[in-house]
């Protein structure tokens, strides 16, 4: 039997040790509030819990009376400790902090996981360590103080180490730290309880008793050494497994792709009844900067969007933001900006540069505040109700420098969603305006030198040059063909961005309002009020040191010279009529050959008629049956062409990767939904059976194996190809086969929506 209560020195020593599990167990709570209301939070709770315990133990409390006393605790204290801004003076319970301790009890939980870390003393996120740790600690004491298994008092601080891990961060902060900890503590505990167990058994024998337990102690010990050793080997030697924790794996209560791209209605921004409509009054904005509305990252070669194609990347997962978050300055400066709403009405909340804090104010403040969410990957906020006139907020962000020389600039090293095949003239004013030869930092300062020089601005408003809206892959090649080159900053932002990423630089595009003539600056209060029409586009590229820059490469707006003529085509004239001929008088020969027949018929010229006007039937007939066949007949020998260039490529690893590409365009032929952007693997899987996965995984490993294909990889890969080309077509009918061939699934593309499905 364990330590009981009777024993003055052996109860210390118990409560000591439990508290010392229970401490180890709420070091992996830290890394989410980082803050020292967390250790008056946790302190209390440990040391209430510890204190009912005791007394249950001491007075016999029935269960009952333990449990009151618990939430007579979880009251009393947990306003002052748990909701410290709602304490009057810091100490005393108030109504409205009593509400939301209890409301916290039950909502807290969802709202730790759903916002930003750290998290301070926020509201009553303070709540789940503090109501965890009270219960955790009484039971604990209780178990150990006055059941037969007080080896069963690790248990409740296990599982408060449970909790704290899967409430906690996604990194791995103190991991190894509070696992050692609580491990030495809970070895403590059961030699503790060991020791307990031999001295009742022993009785008098104080020798052998001491003995014992010294054996004990340097068992454990020793134990403990080699645990710390060894962990410590794993932890530098191993690599560190991706961590699964209830934060990374929660849905967001924010979704971007549930709202229209901020930059697909940009055209209407400048409509007449709207261009003069005050928007924005924003006080503290440095001289020149932009004020962002939203990063967009996600390009589908019709809509750049926020947030990825499936929301699941970093920058589609918005989380709520405590009071504070800390971002590097990194050459940056901090800024402060006092933002009125107007007429702007939208779910994104405009902002500079990367927050680190944000207080609404006016009449809706707590309801704006409860649903503001934030990505601080992109720097992009939303309200999940959205902004309306008589809203207002003060922001601090540490706002980036901008670039004073492109030329000088290196590429950064984050990973974009991927782009689409880009068109071949975009591909080739790159080639003209930033030669390959140079530096990519000269690349992008040629780009965006190319579009103030020949870029032209209009909005195809009346009495403007005509401009197409919109900013998909057809309009940027339109823009980048005429001449002169005329769009806004819906269609330059984009081209710079997808040239930008073609360069070798992450790029992305900001929407949001840029100064200009329709802005005014109060130059007593330095307040700048934005209208409809300072709507605006640029981008962000990422350079080696991690920073993102504003670059604008919109053209100042001049006036725009004359389309250039079109190239005039060849008109033929038309071909004289000429008179038909005379009608030739017929020569008339009375007389008759000698293999002529009294009545003067050709017998012998019939039949060699007869066959002429066959051959000339027949001739038409192919020559129709040719060309109403001959588009299919192209169809089959481009596929032959495609193959014969895959097969017979210069290297060994392009005729296997052509293999496969022969193999996944077969069964896109069949039917089978082949996604280009899956892996080969995936691929397989969709066609289904165990011989394609095994041929993708030969592909992968001959492509991406350190040495390279071995010797006949590809005469082998293309024998198994044409097996399963032929496994493909071999259940088909006929009628299916010859649709597979003329099918056009694998030369004209896939046409592939913005979440990854075919369309």
């Amino acid at each position: 039997m364990g330590p009981g209560p009777g024993r003055g020195w052996s109860v210390a020593i118990s409560i000591a040790l439990v508290a010392a599990m229970l401490a180890a167990a709420m070091i992996p709570w830290w890394p989410i509030y980082e803050s020292p209301a967390f250790f008056a939070a946790a302190g209390a709770a440990i040391l209430a819990g510890c204190g009912i315990g005791l007394a249950g133990a001491r007075w016999s409390w029935p269960a009952w009376l333990v449990a009151v006393a618990v939430v007579a605790a979880y009251l009393v204290l947990g306003v002052p400790v748990a909701v410290p801004d709602r304490a009057l003076f810091g100490v005393l319970p108030t109504p409205d902090g009593l509400v939301e301790l209890v409301a916290g009890a039950a909502l807290s939980w969802k709202q730790l996981v759903t916002i930003a870390v750290p998290v301070g003393s926020y509201q009553a996120l303070l709540v789940p360590p503090f109501l965890l740790g009270l219960v955790a600690s009484t039971v604990a004491v209780t178990i150990a103080l006055r059941t037969n298994r007080p080896a069963a008092a690790a248990l409740p601080p296990a599982l408060l180490l449970v909790a704290g891990i899967a409430l906690g961060v996604v990194h791995d902060d103190f991991a190894l730290e509070a696992g050692l900890a609580f491990f030495v503590a809970a070895v403590a505990w059961f030699v503790r309880i060991g020791i307990a167990d031999r001295r009742a058994i022993a009785g008098g024998r104080r020798v052998e008793t001491t003995l014992a337990d010294a054996r004990r102690v340097l068992g454990a010990s020793a134990l403990v050494a080699v645990a710390l050793v060894g962990a410590t080997a794993a932890a530098v030697a191993l690599p560190t497994p991706p961590r699964s924790v209830v934060r990374a794996e929660l849905q967001p209560p924010f979704e971007p792709n549930d709202h229209d791209s901020p930059l697909a209605g940009f055209r209407t921004a400048f409509a007449p009844d709207s261009a003069d409509e005050p928007m924005l009054d924003v006080r503290g904005l440095p001289e020149g900067a932009g004020l962002v509305v939203a990063v967009l990252d996600t390009y589908d070669g019709i809509v750049y969007s926020v947030g990825g194609s499936d929301g699941s990347g970093p920058s589609g997962r918005f989380s709520r933001v405590p009071y504070r978050l800390d971002q590097p300055v990194d050459g940056g400066t901090t800024e402060r900006i006092d933002v009125a709403v107007e007429g702007y009405r939208d779910v994104w909340v405009p902002g500079i540069g990367r927050l680190e804090r944000i207080e609404f104010a006016g009449p809706r403040a707590d309801r704006l505040a409860e649903s503001y969410f934030y990505n601080d990957a992109t720097g992009t906020g939303a309200v999940v109700d959205g902004l309306r006139s008589g809203d207002r907020y003060v922001a601090d962000s540490v706002v980036p420098a901008s670039p004073s020389d492109l030329a000088s600039l290196e590429p950064g090293t984050s990973v974009m969603p991927p782009l689409p095949e880009l068109p071949a003239r975009v591909v080739d004013l790159i080639d003209e305006w930033a030669p390959a030869t140079a530096t990519p930092g000269e690349r992008l300062a040629g780009v965006i030198e190319g579009f103030h020089r020949d870029g032209y601005v209009s909005h195809g408003l009346e009495g403007e040059e005509p401009s197409r809206s919109g900013h998909a892959l057809d309009r940027i090649e339109e823009l980048v063909t005429e001449q002169p080159m005329v769009g806004d900053g819906e269609q330059y932002a984009v081209a710079a961005a997808l040239m930008a990423r073609e360069i070798g630089f992450p790029a992305r595009v900001v929407v949001g309002y840029l100064p200009g003539p329709g802005s005014e600056r109060d130059a007593s209060t330095g307040s700048v009020r934005f209208t409809s029409a300072d709507r605006q586009a640029w981008i962000e590229v990422q350079t080696s040191d991690g920073a993102w820059l504003p670059i604008d490469p919109n053209p100042v707006p001049r006036p725009i010279p004359e389309r250039e003529p079109e190239q005039a085509k060849v008109v033929s004239r038309p071909e004289s009529v000429l008179p038909p001929p005379a009608e030739r008088t017929p020569l008339v020969d009375d007389d008759a050959g000698p293999g002529s027949t009294p009545d003067g018929g050709d017998d012998g010229d019939d039949w060699l008629q007869a066959m002429f006007a066959g051959l000339e039937i027949t001739g038409i007939v192919l020559v129709g049956a040719v060309a109403l066949c001959s588009p299919f007949l192209a169809i089959v020998v481009a596929k032959l062409r495609r193959r014969r260039l895959r097969r017979r490529a210069p290297t060994a690893v392009e005729r296997i990767e052509g293999g496969w590409l022969e193999f996944a365009d077969s069964a896109a032929d069949y039917g089978y939904a082949i996604v280009p952007t899956a892996t080969r693997a995936e691929q397989a899987a969709t066609v289904g059976g165990l011989a394609p996965l095994v041929l993708a995984s030969v592909v992968d490993r001959a492509v991406y194996a350190p040495g390279g294909p071995g010797h006949g990889d590809d005469h082998r890969v293309w024998e198994t190809v044409d097996e399963l080309r032929r496994r493909l077509g071999v259940s088909r009918s006929t009628r299916d086969r010859l649709r597979a061939a003329i099918s056009l699934n694998s030369l004209g593309g896939y046409a592939v929506s913005r979440r990854g499905v075919r369309s």
